[in-house]
């Protein structure tokens, strides 16, 4: 063991340096030494051994001088050096003090400078400089600090003495690297700038208001706890994980993010804090830019891909399992092939030979999802290039399976409104129901690829408008007028089909039926329902044209008729007027036999009349076609 222990505590009595004792750095003094305060020299024991105890107090701690006892001489042997004042004079000073000073030991600016220490120290600690000159003729510069203790049991003004002329020339050639640096230095002391460099004032501050400001009011408000934290940590000798990152807040409302690169320092003579802030504002918004594109990439409804140049999977997004049932780990190393129908595989090796000769493609294919399914999908893929060769593609993958089923819909629906666009144009040049059914049928045929039936409502028994027409339930179930969608039971049927009653002002003419016609949307049942009422419509107004020229061929017919009994009433008129003349001559039997037998003439011609008369009647009405049709 030394002839003297050396212990430098921080302010928490943490032991962070030591000389003389090996094993004692990092515990706590009053975890190692009883102390002893009952003599006028307090008295430390350590494993049995006793050691008179002096300490000198510091801003940042405490340094401690253990001296076993009976063996005061080794404070000579000291590094540093050591002096003992007591009412104004020096009662002791070691080899190192004296070396120190040299001839100005004995100096009057030194001696008054002890004089004035009862006055000075109060209950602190005194920090001064003496400016020196060597026996050489060198400018030295000596930092004294003192400090209230004991000395062989009584009161006195313990002082230390270092050179601190290095200290002075290192400071000077850093201040003068730093105020060039390409990054933010600082020295914080006693929560102040002692010193920053020009790169500072890149927060919108010059120097002169960063030195009168507090340096932790640039701090974000929510990292200042932390940044305060750290720094009186680091005054207290602790250690703090460097770098460290946290937010600047310039003058115009800049949020900066820095790293902290910092170190306790002892900075003219006292204990400060000295770093670099570098600033990672830029790498700052790269990574939240990367953690957008991420979270784009991961979060987006489309499915993003990246395929190395043979065309495998690198990487893909989640979407791929919600939309095609595949993970990530079903997909990575194995080719589009996986994921594409069958049919479509040309498409894709040919627009991936266009992106592998550097092109940008867009394209569309059918997808299989895991479960079998088809989903219609939209490709937008690029090459990537590596050192000026294509290495690869990404590319995104958008589902559009509901608007290629929109398109289909909307071209079905297209298809079906031209089609009732030209049934109702043949409905006007067509006289004829038969005819006309027989036609609509031919259409529906070519737009929907299905056969079509007709059948018109005779009573309450519906007969074949066109003429190979299987027996259909369906259409059986729809002569009470009722549209029916639904599975039909006949020997052709594949899907669902749809019975249309053929209809007008609630008569209901007949049932048109469109056999397997598969999926239908609602819009347009509505369309073939309105259809049916055209049709209804057309049958109505054909059947009462038919009316109408039987009816007045049945007048003329008439006319003619009235026209002939009028002339067939003229010849009997005109004998019996005759036999009136000459019945003296003939005989007055003869002649009323004569007359008798005209009048029974005259009135076989009025019954004929009288039939004209009832025809006329229900011409009038207009009750010949439905009692005479």
């Amino acid at each position: 063991m030394s002839q003297f222990i050396l212990l430098k505590l921080n302010q928490r009595g943490k032991i962070i340096d030591v000389t003389g004792l090996p094993g004692l750095k990092g515990k706590y003094f009053h975890e190692v030494f009883t102390v002893e305060n009952g003599t006028a020299s307090p008295v430390a024991r350590y494993n049995g051994m006793s050691f008179k105890m002096a300490k000198v107090d510091f801003d940042d701690g405490q340094v401690c001088v253990l001296i076993p006892e009976q063996d005061e001489s080794c404070l000579d042997y000291l590094p540093i050096g050591l002096a003992v004042v007591r009412d104004g004079e020096i009662v002791y000073s070691n080899n190192m003090f004296r070396e120190l000073l040299g001839e100005n030991y004995y100096s009057e600016r030194f001696s008054n400078f002890i004089r004035s220490l009862n006055e000075k120290i109060g209950e602190g600690v005194v920090r001064d400089e003496v400016a020196i000159t060597s026996e050489l003729g060198e400018e030295r510069k000596l930092e004294i600090m003192a400090s209230k203790g004991y000395y062989n049991g009584k009161e006195a003004i313990l002082c230390t003495l270092r050179d601190a002329t290095r200290d002075r020339e290192f400071e000077n050639l850093f201040l003068t690297l730093t105020s060039k640096a390409f990054v933010v230095v600082y020295i914080i002391q006693d929560g102040k700038f002692a010193f920053v460099n020009e790169m500072a004032t890149g927060l919108g501050y010059s120097i002169e208001e960063l030195y009168r400001m507090n340096p932790f009011d640039l701090v974000h408000p929510d990292d200042k706890e932390q940044v305060i934290d750290n720094y009186v940590r680091r005054l207290a000798g602790e250690h703090v994980e460097v770098p460290y990152r946290f937010r600047l807040v310039a003058r115009d409302g800049r949020l900066l993010y820095v790293d902290a690169i910092a170190a306790r320092v002892i900075f003219r003579g006292r204990p400060a804090v000295m770093g670099m802030l570098i600033d990672r504002t830029d790498e700052m918004k790269n990574q939240e830019k990367l953690k957008m594109y991420e979270r784009f990439f991961r979060r987006s409804k489309d499915m993003f891909f990246i395929l190395d140049r043979y065309g495998r999977f690198i990487d893909v997004n989640p979407r791929y399992a919600e939309i095609l049932g595949y993970a990530k780990e079903d997909l990575l190393g194995r080719t589009s092939r996986i994921i594409a129908h069958e049919d479509d595989l040309e498409i894709l090796r040919e627009n991936f030979g266009k992106v592998l000769r550097g092109e940008s493609v867009k394209f569309s294919f059918r997808a299989k999802s895991r479960d079998g399914g088809v989903r219609f999908v939209e490709v937008v893929e690029w090459p990537v290039f590596k050192n000026g060769e294509v290495a690869g593609a990404e590319g995104v993958i958008r589902d559009i399976t509901d608007r290629v089923t929109t398109e289909e819909e909307l071209k079905k629906k297209n298809q079906l409104l031209r089609i009732i666009g030209e049934i109702n144009e043949l409905i006007l040049k067509e006289r004829d129901e038969y005819a006309l059914l027989q036609k609509v049928c031919r259409f529906f045929s070519k737009i929907r690829d299905t056969d079509s039936w007709t059948w018109i409502l005779d009573g309450n028994r519906l007969i074949k408008a066109t003429p190979l027409a299987p027996e259909c339930h369906l259409a059986e179930k729809t002569k009470d007028g009722v549209l029916r969608f639904e599975d039909c039971h006949c020997p052709l049927s594949k899907a669902k089909s749809l019975a249309v009653p053929i209809r007008h002002n609630g008569n209901v003419f007949g049932v048109l039926v469109l056999c397997n016609v598969g999926s239908l949307a609602e819009d347009e049942m509505t369309i073939i329902e309105e259809l049916g009422i055209n049709l209804g419509f057309a049958v109505s107004s054909y059947r009462a044209e038919r009316d109408r020229k039987i009816a007045f061929n049945l007048l003329l017919e008439n006319l003619k008729q009235l026209e002939s009994l009028a002339d067939r009433l003229r010849n009997p008129v005109a004998i019996i007027s005759g036999f009136l003349e000459i019945k003296d001559d003939i005989g007055y039997e003869r002649a009323f036999r004569e007359i008798e037998n005209q009048i029974e003439r005259i009135n076989r011609i009025l019954d004929d009349l009288r039939l004209q008369e009832t025809l006329t009647y229900f011409i009038l009405k207009g009750g010949f076609g439905t009692k005479f049709l």
